[in-house]
């Protein structure tokens, strides 16, 4: 059976999986990303774990259909709860909320584990994502963008490094920008979309009267706007 492709979203989320690893997709939906890194021969195994039962069974006909009964297991459960370390090297949790994200991670104690990968797609509230990392000991090792739909979004592979989270303590432009270099065209549309929303935020701030708050958002984005090489607002 001919196999099908996945969407740049998926397909780059599938690329920070390591080879020879195996893989817990949380929240797989129709399975496609275990089947596919199954299937390139990148993972020898995989749990696939969806909290709701349609997509759970809509995972299990495609596992069938694909004939990986033996190579993918299929769990109903809520995030990380049913798993332990033995179960995955690499956990992909994509096309989530960034805080939903922070929190099956919290809820999992196991994964602050530095041989473990942890590869982040949060469809929102990505800063709170990267701050909760920073807070709990994670760094980001890489992290790129993908356009899905005509979206610009950012995937991170992370592992649990005190060392690096406290190196990013300073970094002003960490909860926004991540480990993005912003020299690709996704991650210049990433981010010339995060600067469009720190303006808007920023322009509230200073209807309400807090022009302090409005100067350190201001001096975020100067430093946003000289990564992607665009010239800032002017008010």
């Amino acid at each position: 059976m001919r196999m099908f492709q996945l969407d740049d979203r998926l397909r780059l989320c599938a690329e920070m999986v390591r080879e020879g690893s195996l893989l817990a997709d949380i929240g797989t939906d129709h399975a496609y990303l275990p089947i596919w890194l199954v299937a390139a021969g990148k993972c020898p195994g995989a749990v696939a774990v969806d909290v709701r039962e349609g997509p759970l069974e809509r995972a299990r006909e495609n596992v069938a259909r694909y004939h990986m009964e033996e190579q993918i297991r299929l769990s109903l459960s809520s995030g990380l709860s049913a798993l332990g370390p033995e179960d995955a090297d690499d956990i992909v949790i994509a096309g989530m909320g960034g805080e939903l994200i922070a929190e099956i991670l919290g809820a999992a104690p196991w994964v602050r584990d530095s041989e473990k990968r942890l590869i982040l797609q949060p469809m929102t509230t990505a800063p709170e994502l990267r701050c909760w990392l920073r807070e709990n000991g994670f760094g980001i090792l890489q992290e790129k963008c993908a356009v899905s739909d005509g979206k610009a979004y950012t995937v991170l592979q992370v592992a649990y490094r005190p060392d690096m989270a406290r190196a990013a303590a300073k970094d002003l432009l960490y909860p926004y920008a991540g480990a993005l270099a912003g020299n690709t065209p996704e991650e210049r549309a990433y981010l010339s979309r995060t600067a469009r929303q720190l303006e808007s935020r920023k322009k509230g701030l200073l209807h309400q009267g807090n022009s302090q708050e409005a100067a350190k958002l201001g001096q975020i984005l100067a430093l946003l706007y000289e990564k992607i090489g665009e010239k800032p607002e002017r008010m």
